[in-house]
């Protein structure tokens, strides 16, 4: 699967659209809250989005949160 262009999560109907299924994102896919900087998609459950938003050191974190929901 290839990764889409940077979504923005805010646009009307993408927040449904990931938590229905109609919107597949891969882990690691660059995500745009609002006018932010892109964050690193994580996952996403029934109710919550999960993203690495941007930090110094943002590759290590990201990398940690995946290596945790490994587990």
């Amino acid at each position: 699967m290839k990764y889409l262009p940077t979504i923005d999560l805010w646009n009307p109907g993408m927040t449904e659209a990931l938590y229905s299924g109609a919107l597949r994102l891969q882990r690691g896919q660059w995500v745009r809250c609002g006018q932010a900087k892109p964050s690193r998609f994580v996952r996403a459950t029934r109710s919550s989005i999960w993203a690495v938003h941007p930090q110094p050191h943002q590759a290590q974190q990201f990398a940690r949160v995946c290596q945790a929901l490994s587990r």
